[in-house]
């Protein structure tokens, strides 16, 4: 599941999802990879499996990416999720998650797994032979990879199988929403990098699917990812990536997480 750094999370998390459960931190460009790092550290120290995000452009230099390698290190942390990130400007040489994953390589000792983001819907400022491209000189280095928030159930059932014949073989994880309210989804989708996928509620209108996505979101407090997650079945997936919104309250009352 991931989560949004955010005060009193670590006691939110508890009551609504027992350790050692896996959650992931974004990284905003607002808080940087020391919030998310530093949030990561203490959902370790309660004892979750935890994943912090760290976006390559808002990493100044080597010597910062070494200090929170040796704090995810420290804190047991195995894995970091890689992503280029949506500040405007690079804050130092890691213009591309791919030089930000080399590093960390190196000054891990090969010890942190890695995973790095794809775009069942593409993605708005790269050509889609491009993020292939980039994702397979990616992949040497990455563990696993999860997609971008996709609201098509279409689109993300042949998301792996599309994969694969563009020569990826890493694991895939389905990212989906949680049964987020729908105001809480459509104000935070582009604050944490998934905006671009709320196009598809726009595309789908007067479509097949405009009453499974579009009159739900509409006509419902919730957003219910039942249909969306029942299309994946058979896909090729090797799990579900929750995007909670922090929406932990919802998502504990809805079933689809326990406490």
């Amino acid at each position: 599941m991931e989560v949004v750094p955010a005060e009193g999370l670590v006691q939110r998390l508890r009551a609504s999802l027992p350790a050692p459960a896996v959650v992931t931190v974004t990284c905003l460009p607002h808080h940087g990879p020391r919030e998310a790092v530093g949030t990561a550290v203490d959902l370790a120290a309660a004892g979750y499996t935890v994943i912090p995000h760290l976006a390559a452009r808002s990493v100044a230099d080597r010597a910062e990416l070494g200090r929170y390698v040796a704090l995810c290190r420290d804190a047991g942390i195995a894995d970091v999720f890689v992503i280029g990130g949506d500040a405007a400007t690079a804050a130092g040489p890691y213009a591309w998650s791919g030089a930000l994953m080399e590093d960390i390589a190196d000054l891990s000792g090969g010890t942190l797994g890695m995973g790095v983001a794809v775009y069942p819907e593409g993605h708005p400022g790269t050509a889609e032979d491009e993020l292939a491209r980039t994702l397979r000189a990616k992949q040497g280095l990455a563990s696993w990879c999860v997609t971008q928030l996709c609201f098509s159930p279409d689109t993300l059932h042949a998301y792996p199988s599309r994969l694969r014949l563009a020569g990826i073989d890493l694991p895939v994880w389905a990212g989906v929403p949680g049964p987020v309210r729908v105001a809480r989804l459509l104000r935070l989708a582009g604050s944490i990098g998934v905006g671009q996928s709320l196009g598809f509620l726009r595309r789908s209108a007067g479509g097949s699917e405009t009453g499974s996505v579009v009159r739900q979101l509409i006509s419902s407090a919730s957003y219910d990812p039942a249909p969306l997650v029942a299309a994946l079945d058979g896909a090729g997936y090797a799990g579900l990536h929750l995007y909670s919104f922090n929406d932990l309250a919802g998502l504990a009352a809805s079933g689809m997480i326990r406490a």
